[in-house]
């Protein structure tokens, strides 16, 4: 309930100071907008960390129910973990927006009502970034996190699809796909969005422990994609957040 509190009483400052002081009505009007915008990113974001909780959890009772790799809970227990790399990979999205929108709101903040409600903004942001890196493990999602490029084109899946495997790394799977780089023992997952032309990569290694980092892995990835055409648009939270000092 916190985000709908927060929204209510920065709405409130708001309108209170809209009423009093005609000529604030350009900044509380903007500023009434960023809120909101944040409110909506932290909901969307919210929604999201569920879904993918939820799916994290019908795949793990599947995995403790299954007998055999190849039998219908091990099959269940794949399709849910895949849906929850979606969704987590969703979620965190849109709280790197909801962070963006948290940045606006401190900058645009001149009361002590309107900072202190940037700085609870900003805790949920903080609070949401530890429990998608705690979920991603049960996902099978490295600490690496996620990372998101453009303009990936049928044309430019395809082509990437038939590089790979020329550079010795192995795909298997249709959307998700499983990559095995066959270096460092370092494997990811590539999920292709056809509508929005996207394609979303996350580690499913594990910890990456001295031999490489998250970094590496990027700067090998990086340049392979960009001879096909895509382009890096988000580093996903887990990479900044291990470059913190926590790889």
């Amino acid at each position: 309930m916190m985000i709908p509190l927060l929204l209510l009483l920065g709405l409130g400052v708001a309108l209170t100071a809209y009423e009093l002081s005609p000529k604030s009505r350009s900044r509380i009007d903007d500023y009434a907008r960023v809120l909101r915008e944040a409110h909506e990113a932290h909901r969307v974001a919210d929604a999201h960390l569920s879904n993918a909780g939820t799916a994290a959890a019908v795949a793990t009772q599947h995995a403790q129910t299954s007998t055999h790799p190849q039998d219908a809970h091990a099959n269940a227990g794949q399709v849910a973990t895949d849906a929850g790399v979606v969704h987590a990979v969703a979620a965190t999205e849109a709280n790197q927006e909801a962070a963006r929108k948290t940045t606006e709101l401190a900058q645009k903040a001149k009361t002590e009502a309107e900072r202190l409600t940037a700085a609870q903004s900003a805790g949920k942001v903080i609070e949401r970034e530890k429990e998608i890196a705690d979920l991603l493990p049960k996902l099978g999602v490295g600490q690496c996190g996620v990372r998101s490029y453009a303009h990936v084109s049928e044309r430019v899946k395809d082509q990437l699809l038939t590089k790979l495997p020329r550079e010795g790394m192995s795909v298997t799977g249709n959307n998700p796909w499983d990559i095995d780089t066959r270096q460092h023992g370092v494997k990811l997952r590539a999920v292709w969005d056809a509508r929005a032309q996207e394609l979303k990569l996350v580690v499913t290694t594990g910890k990456i422990w001295g031999l490489i980092s998250c970094d590496d892995i990027w700067k090998q990835l990086d340049p392979k994609l960009k001879e096909v055409g895509a382009v890096v648009i988000s580093g996903g939270i887990d990479t900044s957040y291990y470059g913190r000092g926590h790889r």
